[in-house]
């Protein structure tokens, strides 16, 4: 069966044949949120408990250790005077009127820049023997072009930029004895899954380099993190449901219990993947470099149904033939129709890891059908009606809101008409202590000022609830591509070359990496 031919062995390094390289922080100080600098605290602080306590550590964030004020800070206590509020909500933005900034406090071994991971890579491309090179990326990234979406992004300091096939590039510079494992965070981070192909092109040959990684989205969907919120309690993005999953240690040190999804006694990383797209609750994708890998090596018939209108396509056709083929559901009739299988038949498909996130899912969206095929699409197009019902509210609100602004701009203009340049003369002296009152007897009349922020308010609480739905959605597109993954993968042992069989459990196991005896 499948569990028994793909689940062993896990690979088990020890510390002494780990290097770990941790890049991140923003393009520039307005891109440089405190939540990445907290990311690489929290590592910092789990690092042991991962099994990554004497790996040898590099890290490269923003401008390294520049004293220049480089990092985004919101403190929700700091009071921005109401007169820039009114003046920013009126004539300019609000977006980070309230931030302030510093110095990023990780004293990191250098800058988030090409040439700092030109040095990394010069630094271990000369060494011998096995060795283990865990990546871990927390920034910000960027869509691949037109021609190649493929190619997506990772930004680095001062707005350096490096993609998908420039980064195969420094990786081909390793020797093959070299594994290298990524763990992503970015936006579009799924792209750089491809970095197991020969130029980091799906449609090329698959690379010899042993090569994974773990994404927190995938490649054509932003990714949830970056605040500059000092509530570190309320910061959600993979890498913290990542690392939590293996260290048993939240990010605000609450213990939690360690998946261990095929009951062996310890956590592997793809078990903390799985744990992620069980639990986290964001806007998030997860992919892993399996999921790419499997896709690769569908017949052309399902390469046309990787991205589905309907998820359908795969499991409708496909789950009873494997099935009959195995003989794995008990059934004498020709033809087998959906309808008749069950969550067993199709678990008795699935690996330890895949069960899990099938399970777990389906508890979250509480869903009845032994295999919720069709259930998944009524939920998908409920969810969507109520998400636009929402979108109609947010417009009319923000229209309001926009209705009492206007008002304030016109009041405001016809006293003062100078205004309309933030950098008048008139306008620093009216924001100045002396001469706010005037603005502010202006547009407290009628309470005008008072309703536009209450208006605001209800603009997002609307959008919150928006928010909220997308959630819920991203936890049907995880399950959907959990079932994809179930069958593509019994389909694949089933049909595939030795060759292909091969580098698929290579794959797996590269990605079940145990850090520690945990």
């Amino acid at each position: 069966m499948y569990n028994n031919q793909l689940t062993k062995p896990k690979n088990n390094p020890s510390d002494n044949q780990v290097k770990v390289l941790v890049l991140g922080g923003g393009y520039s100080p307005s891109g440089n949120q405190l939540s990445l600098e907290s990311n690489v605290k929290y590592f910092r602080k789990v690092q042991n408990a991962i099994g990554l306590g004497n790996a040898s550590t590099q890290v490269y964030f923003a401008d390294g250790k520049e004293k220049g004020r480089d990092l985004q800070i919101f403190d929700p206590k700091f009071e921005v005077p109401q007169v820039n509020l009114i003046f920013a909500e009126l004539f300019g933005k609000t977006k980070g009127i309230a931030n302030q900034y510093r110095s990023n406090q990780l004293n990191p071994d250098g800058p988030s820049s090409i040439i700092s991971l030109n040095n990394w890579f010069n630094s271990q491309k000369t060494i011998t023997g096995n060795q283990q090179n865990i990546i871990y990326f927390t920034g910000h990234g960027g869509k691949g072009s037109n021609k190649n979406p493929n190619n997506t992004t990772m930004y680095l300091w001062d707005n350096q930029k490096l993609n998908v096939s420039d980064f195969v590039k420094k990786l081909d510079q390793l020797p093959e004895q070299q594994s290298s494992i990524l763990v992503m965070v970015q936006c579009y981070s799924g792209g750089f899954a491809n970095v197991i192909f020969k130029d980091g092109d799906p449609q090329k040959e698959v690379s010899n380099y042993p090569r994974a990684g773990f994404f927190s989205t995938i490649q054509t969907r932003v990714a949830a993190g970056c605040t500059p919120d000092i509530r570190e309690e309320s910061y959600k993005e993979y890498s913290t449901s990542f690392w939590e999953a293996l260290s048993g240690k939240s990010r605000m040190g609450r213990i939690t219990r360690k998946p261990d999804f095929d009951a062996d006694g310890k956590t592997s990383l793809m078990e903390a993947h799985s744990y992620v797209c069980i639990n986290s609750s964001t806007i998030d994708v997860p992919i892993k470099t399996s999921d790419v890998l499997l896709r690769k090596y569908l017949p052309n018939e399902f390469k046309q149904n990787t991205i589905l209108k309907k998820s359908s396509g795969i499991i409708e056709k496909y789950l009873p033939k494997l099935l009959k083929n195995d003989k794995l559901i008990e059934n004498q009739a020709p033809q087998i129709k959906l309808a008749s299988i069950s969550r067993a038949d199709l678990l008795k498909l699935a690996n330890p890891e895949e069960k899990a996130v099938f399970l777990g899912l389906s508890e979250q969206l509480k869903l009845k059908g032994q295999i919720p095929d069709e259930e998944l699409l009524n939920l998908k197009e409920k969810f969507k009606k109520e998400r636009e019902e929402i979108q109609k509210k947010k417009k009319n609100a923000l229209d309001q809101k926009n209705k009492y602004r206007d008002s304030l701009r016109k009041k405001l203009l016809l006293q003062y008409p100078e205004v309309s340049n933030p950098f008048h003369s008139t306008t620093a002296k009216l924001i100045s202590s002396t001469q706010n009152n005037y603005v502010l007897e202006i547009v407290n009349r009628e309470e005008t000022w008072k309703k536009l922020m209450k208006q605001k308010k209800i603009v997002d609480s609307f959008e919150s609830q928006r928010f909220a739905i997308e959630k819920k959605e991203v936890k049907i597109m995880r399950l959907k591509k959990c079932m994809e993954n179930i069958i593509l993968a019994h389909k694949l042992i089933q049909q595939g070359t030795d060759v292909q069989i091969n580098r698929y459990k290579k794959m797996l196991k590269l990605e079940r990496t145990v850090l520690k005896q945990n």
